[in-house]
């Protein structure tokens, strides 16, 4: 699903103003245009989002009010672990696609974060731990459902929401007061609620003198020298925000070991497959081409092999 436009059906913000109620743009015409110069969706009341994107106030509020109702909910199986989906339905979808693909469009982040910002992905994050002695690894446990509406609202309102903004913008992309699984809002809003542990975490990377990504709840440090024992502190910071670790993901390895980072090799000067994988490419090649793949997985195959073309496109 794509993005509305900024404005959505709106060629400029005079064209938007001027669709407004009298009392509407008087009141909020000036937080608009705030918004607006920033390149923030400008989110400021129910009735000017009811214009904005032609829905009727009285859906807009029960979006806002009822907001659980707009979601199904469903369950995937992968391995031995069931995660639990929250779906936003289309109109609900539509509005945290908006708000999602536009936040990430007029924000920078750390160089350190490579989940859900544009031109970076988990190749980038494992390419920056190449060359490395040791890697350590820890994962955030449930991390879209560990951050709390509370401090969505308090995101908005340091971007420069006004306070109702700030709080009808989090409903709408909260589920019973957490950020959901399936919304394309989560992403962009975890990095942004994330944003100052990232810096801190990095000018600790810094000062111990290691390397820091964070790929989505998946945080890693490498370094050519000894691991510091003061990895505990960052540690600590992640739980005095109110997040638990999982202990199963916590991993620690080092050269002459395997040093794997999201499923790359990254000892050496390129990012490599595993031998498993590539077993497991050639393999899907072979019964690709022999026809012997459901039509329901071909995608899927084919996606593996593109990602492999492209790993191996890097050597």
């Amino acid at each position: 699903m794509r993005a509305p436009p900024f404005l959505v059906s709106f060629e400029n913000i005079e064209g938007y103003l001027l669709s407004l109620s009298d009392d509407s743009r008087n009141t909020y015409g000036e937080q608009i245009t705030r918004l607006v110069e920033r390149k923030l969706p400008p989110i400021v009341s129910r009735r000017c989002l009811a214009v904005l994107f032609g829905y009727s106030p009285k859906f807009v509020g029960s979006l806002i009010i009822n907001t659980e109702k707009y979601y199904r909910t469903f369950y995937i199986k992968k391995g031995r672990k069931t995660r639990r989906i929250e779906a936003p339905r289309v109109a609900l979808k539509v509005i945290q696609k908006w708000l999602s693909e536009h936040l990430a469009s007029a924000l920078v982040f750390e160089d350190c974060v490579h989940g859900f910002v544009k031109n970076r992905s988990y190749v980038t994050a494992a390419q920056a731990h190449l060359n490395a002695n040791w890697v350590y690894s820890i994962d955030i446990k449930d991390f879209f459902q560990s951050t709390p509406q509370k401090k969505i609202i308090e995101v908005f309102k340091n971007l420069g929401y006004p306070k109702r903004g700030a709080v009808i913008a989090s409903r709408l992309c909260c589920y019973k007061g957490f950020l959901s699984q399936g919304s394309p809002a989560s992403p962009i809003l975890s990095n942004l609620v994330f944003k100052d542990l990232d810096q801190e975490i990095k000018r600790i990377a810094c000062d111990l003198g290691i390397t820091y990504t964070r790929y989505a709840d998946d945080l890693v440090f490498s370094g050519r020298s000894n691991f510091p024992s003061e990895i505990q502190i960052v540690k600590d910071l992640i739980l005095g925000d109110g997040y638990i670790l999982s202990e199963t993901k916590e991993h620690f390895s080092k050269l002459p070991n395997r040093l794997k980072v999201h499923g790359l090799l990254v000892h050496g000067n390129q990012v490599r497959l595993t031998k498993g994988y590539r077993n497991k490419i050639r393999a899907f090649n072979h019964l690709l081409s022999a026809g012997a793949i459901a039509a329901e997985d071909v995608s899927r195959i084919k996606g593996h092999i593109e990602l492999a073309k492209h790993i191996e496109s890097l050597r």
